[in-house]
This record gives C-alpha cells, structure tokens and sequence, in this order.
C-alpha cells in the first residue's frame, strides 16, 4: 500500500534533507579553498623556477611547464569541485588528493631549486660549468619525480570526468573572492572599525559594580575579586575598562596585568608581573637577567618583596584552576593597605573566599543590537544607521548568538561593508541556521562560519596563528613576516591582511603605534582553538608536547609547534624532510643546547622560530637550512652566531634582538644578500665594524652599534626605511653626517648617551619619526629638532631630556602631530614661543612620569589630548 504523506511532513523531510545537503558542502569549502592555496603556492614557485632558471632546466623545462599548465588548470576545476562535492562524496577526496599533489609538487620544485642556488653561490660565475654533473643529476632526479606526479594527475584527471567536474574558468569570471585586488583591501581598510575601540556595550554598569563594591571601595585589607563568566563573553575587556578607570590610576602606588592562562607557568607570571612595579630608574633588564638564575620560590620571594610598602592593583587575567591561584597567592602581600586583585576566569569555583564575585551576563536584546551595529556599519559621526530593510534580519541573526559578545562581534565582522545589502545578510542568515544544526557550541559554529567566509588567501594567514601560543602578544610585523615567509602574501600586502582580519573580528588589536598602525595584536582563546582545529585539517600542523602521548600523528607534517622541556623530547622527534615552519615553545625553566646533527633533515624549512626558548648554542649546521627566510632568535641566552650563518642566502628576517647576553656577532651579516629586516641587541659585540652595503633588499635595521657601522654602506642601501642606533660604546662616538645621506629613511631610533642633538642638516632630509632613548641631553633639543620640515612623531624616553625646561618657537614643527614625554625627571616647563594660532598641528600630547612638569601652557592643551599617568 503506498502511504501518502500529509504536505507539512513533506516539507519537513524535503528541509531536513536540504540541511543534510548544506552541512555537507560546508564540510568540504575549506578543503576546497586550501586546495586552491597549496596549487597556488605550487604554480608560483614553478613559475619562479621558469623564470629564473629557464637556462638551466637541460630537458626538463617542457615537463616544468606541462606541470605549471596542469596545475592551473585543476583551480579552475577545483571551482565546479566545490560546488558538487555535496552530491558525491569521493569529491572531497579528489580535492584532497589535488593538494596533496600540490605539495608534492612544491617539495620536488623547492628541493631542487635550493640545491641548485647552492652550486651556483659555492661556485660563483663558473658554477653551470664546474657542477654541471651535479645539475644534471638533480635534473634527471626533478624529471623522476615530475614523471612520478604527472602519473598521480592523470589518475586525478580520469576521477574528474568520471565525476564530471567542468572547467569554470571557461564558463564564467573568476570569482571575486580574492583579496588580491588592491582596491578592495584598500575599500576595507577604510571602515576599520577597530583604531576607534567602540565595540563595548553593556558594561558600563559592571565597571561601576566592580569599583564601588571590589576596587574603590575603601576597605584596608587586600581584596581579591573574580570577574567569572562562559569563554567569549567579555571578561577580560571589563577587567581592562576596570584597570583602565582613572580612579584606578589616582588610587594604586602600582597598577599590572598579567594573562596567566592554561600554560600556566608560575615563574613566567612573575617575570611578567615585574618589570611593572619596578622605578622608572631601575634596569629592568639586569633584574630580568637576575631572576632567570633563581629558582621559582626565589623570582616569588623577590616580588613580593617589591610589593611591601605598596597599594598596587594586579589583574590575573584567564586563570583555569584553583591551584594555579594557590601556588600565586602568598606573592601578594596583605599589609593592611587596600591593594586589590582582580581576577577572570570561565571556573566559577576559582577562589571560593574571594570577598567580591561578579558573573557577567549576556547581553539582552537591545544591547546585542547596538553591538551588533558598531562592528556591522561604518562609523559615520558616532551614529551606526541601518537601514530598515535589514533590521529584521539583523534581529534573526542576534537570536542565534544568544546574547555572547564575541559571537556577535565575528557576525559583525561577516556582514560589514560600505553598501550593506539585504541579500548578503539573508545570506548570512541561512548559512547561520544551516550552519547550526547540531550540538556543538553555537559560538564555535558561528567562528567556523566567519572562518569559512575568508578567501583562500586569508584562510592561510589565519592558519599561522596556530603556531603561536595561547594568549600571546603577537607583533603584528612578525606576523606579517611569517606570512611573508610562508610565501602566503607580498610584504606590501601584509598590513592589509592583518587589517582585514581585525575588521572580520578574528584578531584583536592589542597595541597601536603613534602612526595609528597596529603595533601588536592578540586572538581570543576560542577563535585561536578554531585555528589549530582548522590548520590541522588543512595545513599539515601539528602539536608537539612532552607529556602528550600521541606525538607523530602526521606522515607530512608541514607546520609543526613544539612545546618541550627537555633536549631529549626534542631529538626524539620526527625530523621530517616536509616541514616548512618551526615554532619551539619551553615549558619551564631547562636551557636548551641542540645537538649539531638535529638540523640535517631540515632541508625545506622556511621559518625557524626560537623566541622566549632558552637556547643556549646555534650550532654550525644552521647553516644546511638553506631554504630558512625567517629566523627567530630573539630573547634567547645565545651568547655567539656562528661564522656559518652567511649561507643562509635566501634569509629575509634576522632577529637577535633582546638576547639576555651581549652577542658576538661574525662580519658575515653581508653574505645574506636576501636580507629584508635585521634586528640586533644594542649590546652586541663585533671584532671589526660591519660590512652591509651588499644588503640591497634591507628595509629595517636596528638597532646597529655606531662603532660597528661603516656609515657609508648605508648611503648603498636604496631599500633602507628604517634605522635604529645605538650610542652605547666604550669609546667615544660622534653623530656622523652621511646620516643625512639617507633620503628614503623615514623612522629613526637613537638609544644612548648623546648630550648634544646635531644640526637639523645632519637628519634624514625626509624623516617622519624620531624617537630618542636614555640619550641624556642636556642642551633643550627642541630648536634643533623643530626645523625638521617633514617630522610627524617625535618621542623622548627614558631620560632622553636631563634638562628643566623646553621651548618651541612660533615656526617650529610645521608637521608635528604626536608628542610623547616619559620618564623625564627633570623637566618643570615647556614654553612656547610667539602666537601659535594652531599652526602646529599637534593632535596627541602624551606625558608620562615626568613629576615636575606640573604646568602646559593653554595654547598647548587646546592643542592636545594629555594623558598623565
């Protein structure tokens, strides 16, 4: 008998069926959209091996071009691919295969490329004659291994038609998704709805519960109290508007903040804790350098020490568990003087007998609009208009964020745009409601979606977040290095990328520098769990820990973060030919001393990052990593870089800077030709003076030792931007004059002992940025200083003014828009000269513990924005 069914049950089986439909092809976008990044990645460096070496490739050249033109071909497929994955399966294993091959591909091209680069360097014009044997040999084993692909694409090929997946490139346009269109970063950039910092709604009344009845309250004893509340709901940017208050300021001897979260690291929290309750006077480095000597209960015994006798304020941000507060507890004195801790945590039980305990709510309905509003529309005059239309759909999409703040913020993100349209947020919507239909966590599903909602390009710029550690401070021009370094973007592209992925709420901007960039950058917990879930499956990453049982989980690892205490987890480990990026991570207090052979097996890895490791030694045979474009080695206990290191020849970044132990630094810096962005401590040690002037590519030096310097190389250095020195010398040094040789210097850092500031003519002619650093001069440097024509941003720190008094005149300064003072003991008074009328276009005055600067003149606060803190 055949049972009709009513239509409603029709219905609903045909909208269940239709959900079954759509997971499946959110399923398989991502898989599609690195399929497309890993060919793109192979066709360019087929094309560069094209390029470059096309007089070299002796018979191989038509099998290279034949790959290139396959390779192209398949990311027009790949487009058809993605749309019919969710009606068969094996699709989706086709388009794994397909990026497979493409990294196989890429492995065969970068192998032989390097060995190739190193026979021509070691053996200079001659090279194709004298190691011709050796070419030959890496050419027929190149035309093996092509062969040995070309045999996978047929197979690939024969897939294809027998799932009938079409050339859309021949069909239609190619989509627009790409960010690589100038004019669209640029568009977006534009709305960057973080340099204002507006997306905080509905706290107001809880930074005042906080203060009232925890932090200003006027009780005698130290106060704990917990901020408590589920991950995404916005604890720690209450916490900041709490630590922020200007009360707080008035009130605490010392303010500090500290993230402690699940890597928790007791002697780690201390050190970090530190250097913000220490004198303006005192070498926070040489007490840094102190406390890694000591034991854990020592650096414990030295802080609480620094704290007796003060009113401080401490934030312990993200604290997991009530053990990790146990062990912190006894650092904070409670002598009776009204300090305070405040704590976050999603643990409700943390600190049972903490005096105040405030559970932050989600947001209702009325506030879940207007956040959504800040991030969904371009500010126009502090009013966020949404058009009619869109309400509605709006109101659907807050229902299914339920009132979480970083749920609504990415969504945000999602649907921001200079001409919001009704289709794209119903688009929003239904991916979102088909997007949702199981049990997981609808704030992971809704990061998922933001995720998915990324170009191919930006998906792996956000994959590389996986390799950094929970909770850290990312600077955002490391992060724009490793990108570079990946061969993801053009160092051009990497602000813009960052910036895209800031609007999209997926980063979050830490610091800003005076030039209103981002300086440094951070990732919520969740959405940097989204990365590691989201790069294992798509990038080949993998976590390494000491105390994790499954410790080789992949057979071609790519990307790979280790976290270790011990060398011998570390040589214990796979040493994979595959890996392209290299993160080490310490977990305790061990120094680190690898062996020699550990970096032979090495032979593609691109980025090698050691900072915060206690590396000991760099050994010899760093120098077989000759495909490396970023190493990492700053705040490590290095002590000498080996002679070796110059044949790294396709380097871009070098980063020595911070090493806790003065460098010796071998004249072999010139030797990596590559060289793009050189840091160094300014206490290094050479045994001559540096030869740079083969750096053509150079475009951030600092800081580099004036004793060192052969100035002259600099003028050589059409790349150069910018330039940090250090006067820090046994001798004495002078301010030379090819400094003024430096026309395309716009930033310049000065760090030590100065006294006099040299004649205006002795600047960069187009310099923009000037910070000074402890130069102790003791002449007023202003009237030198302010016929600077094009000057934009002018820092004094540290004691880089001994003097009392500091004066501009009426012409001074034509440009200058940012003025920061700090930590300048003895300046009473800054005067101004003649009627101003605005004529210097100060937009920012900062002013930071300088105690006798107790007066401005009106003409200068009109001028400014002065903080005092």
């Amino acid at each position: 008998m055949i049972q009709h069914l009513p239509p409603q049950c029709t219905n609903s089986i045909n909208q269940k069926n239709s959900k079954k439909k759509k997971k499946r092809e959110i399923r398989y976008l991502t898989r599609t959209d690195m399929a497309e990044a890993a060919v793109l990645s192979a066709v360019k460096i087929l094309s560069e091996l094209v390029i470059r070496n096309a007089g070299y490739l002796h018979g191989v050249e038509d099998q290279v071009n034949w790959l290139k033109g396959e390779l192209e071909m398949m990311q027009c497929f790949l487009k058809d691919a993605a749309e019919k994955q969710s009606e068969n399966e094996s699709i989706g294993k086709w388009i794994s295969d397909i990026r497979e091959l493409a990294h196989d591909a890429d492995d065969v091209i970068e192998s032989f490329i390097l060995k190739f680069d190193a026979s021509r360097s070691n053996f200079g014009a001659f090279g194709k004659l004298i190691h011709l044997p050796s070419n030959l040999y890496h050419l027929s084993i190149v035309g093996n291994e092509i062969n040995s692909i070309k045999g996978k694409l047929e197979e690939i090929e024969r897939s294809r038609v027998r799932y009938g997946i079409q050339n859309l490139c021949e069909m239609r346009a190619e989509s627009s998704r790409s960010l690589e269109d100038a004019g669209e970063v640029e568009r977006r950039r534009r709305l960057s709805p973080w340099q204002k910092d507006k997306h905080v709604v509905g706290l107001e009344r809880d930074v005042q519960l906080l203060l009232d009845k925890a932090i200003l309250d006027g009780s005698g004893g130290l106060t704990v109290a917990t901020i408590v509340g589920m991950g995404g709901i916005g604890k720690s940017t209450l916490a900041k508007k709490v630590y922020n208050h200007s009360g707080v300021a008035k009130r605490f001897d010392v303010c500090a903040w500290v993230v402690v979260s699940n890597e928790f690291k007791p002697k780690d929290i201390v050190k970090e804790l530190m250097p913000q309750i220490l004198g303006t006077r005192e070498n926070k480095l040489a007490v840094l350098e102190t406390m890694e000597k000591l034991s854990v209960a020592s650096v414990e015994e030295m802080l609480h020490e620094r704290l007796r006798g003060k009113r401080y304020f401490v934030v312990l941000d993200d604290l997991w568990d009530n053990k990790h507060w146990e062990s912190l507890a006894s650092v904070f004195p409670d002598e009776g003087r009204g300090s305070r801790l405040l704590i976050t945590s999603r643990n409700q039980d943390i600190v049972k007998h903490a005096r105040y305990v405030h559970k932050i709510k989600l947001l209702d309905s009325g506030e879940s609009w207007e956040l959504l509003k800040k991030t969904a529309f371009i500010d126009s005059g502090n009013e966020y208009k949404c058009p009619q239309d869109l309400k509605s759909i709006g109101e659907k999409i807050l229902k299914k964020c339920d009132g979480l703040p970083l749920a609504i913020t990415v969504v945000g993100g999602l649907l921001v745009d200079k001409t919001p349209s009704k289709g794209k947020w119903e688009k929003v919507l239904e991916e979102i409601n088909s997007h949702l239909g199981t049990k997981e966590s609808k704030v992971s599903k809704i990061l998922d979606l933001s995720y998915r909602n990324l170009s191919p390009e930006l998906k792996a710029c956000f994959l590389s977040l996986s390799l950094f550690k929970e909770d850290a401070t990312i600077r955002a021009r490391k992060l724009v290095q490793v990108w570079v370094a990946q061969g993801l973007i053009k160092q051009e592209k990497g602000e813009s990328y960052l910036d895209e992925l800031i609007n999209r709420n997926m980063v979050r901007v830490k610091d800003m520098s005076k030039n209103e960039t981002v300086k440094s950058c951070q990732i919520h917990d969740l959405i940097r769990e989204l990365s590691i879930i989201k790069a294992k499956e798509e990038a080949s990453f993998e976590i390494l820990r000491e105390d994790s049982k499954a410790r080789l989980s992949l057979h071609k690892p790519r990307n790979r973060a280790i976290y270790c205490s011990s060398e011998t987890f570390i040589h214990s480990i796979d040493k994979n030919k595959h890996l392209r990026s290299l993160f080490f991570h310490a977990d305790g207090d061990k120094k680190f001393d690898l062996e020699p052979s550990y970096w032979k097996s090495f032979e593609l890895l691109r980025i090698l990052d050691f900072e915060d490791f206690k590396l000991e030694v760099v050994p010899d045979t760093i120098s077989e990593l000759t495909g490396l474009r970023y190493l990492g080695l700053r705040n490590t206990m290095i002590r000498n870089l080996p002679r070796s290191l110059g044949r790294l020849k396709k380097l871009e970044v070098l980063d020595i800077a911070r090493t806790r132990h003065s460098l010796q630094v071998p004249d072999v810096i010139w030797e990596m030709d590559s060289l793009s962005h050189l840091y160094m401590h300014h206490h290094f040690i050479c045994d001559a003076p540096l030869r740079l002037d083969t750096l053509k590519n150079l475009h951030s030096l600092s800081y580099i030792k004036m004793d060192y310097l052969i100035l002259e190389h600099l003028t050589q250095i059409a790349s150069l931007r910018k330039l940090g020195i250090s006067l820090f010398s046994t001798k004495k040094v002078e301010w030379s004059s090819p400094l003024k040789s430096l026309v395309r210097v716009t930033q310049l850092k000065v760090v030590g002992m100065l006294t006099k500031v040299p004649s205006a003519a002795y600047f960069p002619p187009n310099i923009t940025c000037l910070t000074l650093v402890r130069t102790t001069i003791e002449e007023d440097p202003m009237p030198v200083l302010e016929k600077l024509p094009k000057l934009v941003c002018l820092k004094f720190k540290m004691y880089a003014y001994c003097g009392q008094e500091m004066v501009i005149s009426s012409k001074g300064f034509p440009k200058l828009q940012v003025l920061i003072l700090h930590t300048m003991d003895n300046l009473k008074n800054i005067r101004l000269l003649g009627l101003r009328g605005g004529i210097m276009p100060l937009k920012r005055l900062e002013i930071y513990k300088c105690p006798c600067l107790n007066q401005l003149p009106e003409k200068l606060r009109s001028m400014a924005t002065i903080v005092n803190k």
